[in-house]
């Protein structure tokens, strides 16, 4: 129907499409479909954790071989113990890093994790070496037997491992000075059969040490610090060569060496307190024996080295406190507790610390505990004329024992 004038219309209009629309709805729908095809089958599901690659235990090895040679070896150890999480199954793994270990002056932990290599592979020639070697850094005769055991299997499974022949001569050495010609044949065997080998040279320059052959120890060591100049057990043995030929100057720059590439190593800084103490430097000597203290204050040997440089210092009331640690044992100013070192006769160090330790009771004027020790000693060391001769003078002191007459030149002794 059709209204003429009127303004209703009942047809519908068309209404003309509006272009821009149709592109952008055209768009969105080809964005829909890109997105379903080709991004949503790359995006993880939620919630599934995400695989990442396993890195080769290889790559770890070579780092860890890295740090060695740059004698970083915490973080070697820590590098190698990455391969060993990786792959657990690998014997010669746990070989190389008991190897850092003995060398970062931690023998116990070495001897464990060789023995983990020997579970793995009974028949390696290295792992019974490397075990024998930790062993006998270890000390002790128990130990010392154990080692020659060991090294004697390893031995049997390769003769002519570099390794295990330089191992072998350290061992015989330490055994008997009396093995020294054999120990020598298996140094130079190692040197022969790997002449790149550090531990070969190391082990021929200690062949030579224990003879006192120091200029030809101290030529094998050289060639094992161009090896790997970074190792501070070489800086060390490099020191005592340069102190053993009157060069203290020398030996205390190579100690500080050692100290500076292990710095928590209390051994350098002992030899540097004892260097300075040769030359009569007891203020020095003090100085270095105290930073080790600091460093492991649980360590009575430690604190008797100290009291025994306060001593020689004159500083007599610091003497006293740091012996009487080392000899009886006690809790430090800072609340550390220190066992006494045990007593061991055949030890002069052990013996020097009592009878030094009564000497400083003796002229902080406290004699009657000073007396105690002095006549303990002369129970115990009657043997020894260094004690005897410092336990004289400490009973002198208190007035025990009358001092001898020195001699006038030219006085006729008394019938």
């Amino acid at each position: 129907m059709y209204l003429s004038g009127s303004k209703w219309n009942m047809r519908k209009r068309r209404r003309r499409s509006n272009p821009l629309l149709v592109v952008a709805l055209l768009l969105l729908i080809a964005a829909v479909v890109y997105v379903e095809r080709f991004v949503v089958p790359t995006v993880p599901p939620l919630f599934i954790p995400t695989v990442t690659p396993t890195r080769s235990p290889a790559t770890f090895v070579l780092q860890a071989e890295s740090l060695l040679a740059s004698g970083k070896l915490d973080q070697a150890a820590e590098t190698y113990q990455q391969a060993i999480a990786i792959d657990p199954q690998q014997a010669a793994f746990y070989v190389a890093l008991a190897r850092v270990q003995v060398f970062n002056g931690q023998p116990e932990q070495a001897a464990r994790t060789a023995q983990d290599a020997l579970l793995l592979d009974p028949n390696s020639a290295q792992a019974h070496a490397v075990y024998a070697w930790a062993l006998d850094f270890m000390g002790g005769e128990e130990n010392l037997t154990k080692a020659r055991e060991a090294i004697e299997r390893a031995l049997q499974i390769d003769s002519n491992s570099a390794l295990v022949r330089a191992y072998q001569a350290e061992i015989l050495m330490d055994s008997s000075p009396e093995n020294y010609k054999e120990a020598l044949e298996a140094a130079q065997r190692a040197v022969q059969i790997d002449p790149n080998l550090l531990e070969a040279h190391r082990a021929l320059g200690y062949v030579w040490e224990s003879t006192a052959n120091y200029q030809s120890a101290m030529q094998s060591y050289e060639t094992a610090l161009r090896i790997n100049p970074n190792l501070a057990v070489l800086h060390v043995s490099m020191g005592n060569m340069l102190l053993n030929q009157g060069d203290t100057n020398g030996a205390i720059s190579s100690y500080l060496q050692a100290s500076q590439l292990s710095p928590t190593s209390v051994q350098p800084l002992q030899l540097i307190a004892q260097a300075y103490a040769r030359v009569g430097d007891f203020g020095k000597a003090s100085q270095y024996a105290e930073t080790a203290v600091n460093l492991r204050p649980a360590d009575p040997r430690l604190h008797g080295d100290l009291g025994r440089m306060y001593y020689k210092n004159n500083d007599i009331d610091q003497a006293v406190v740091e012996l009487a640690l080392a000899v009886r044992g006690g809790t430090t100013a800072d609340g550390v507790s220190v066992k006494p070192v045990p007593w061991d006769a055949a030890r002069a160090s052990t013996v020097e610390f009592y009878w030094t330790y009564g000497l400083s009771l003796a002229k902080s004027g406290q004699c009657g505990q000073a007396v105690e020790i002095f006549e303990a000693l002369l129970r115990e060391v009657v043997d020894d004329p260094v004690a005897v001769d410092n336990v004289t003078q400490g009973l002198v002191l208190c007035g025990v024992l009358q001092p001898t007459p020195t001699p006038r030149p030219g006085a006729t002794p008394a019938p």
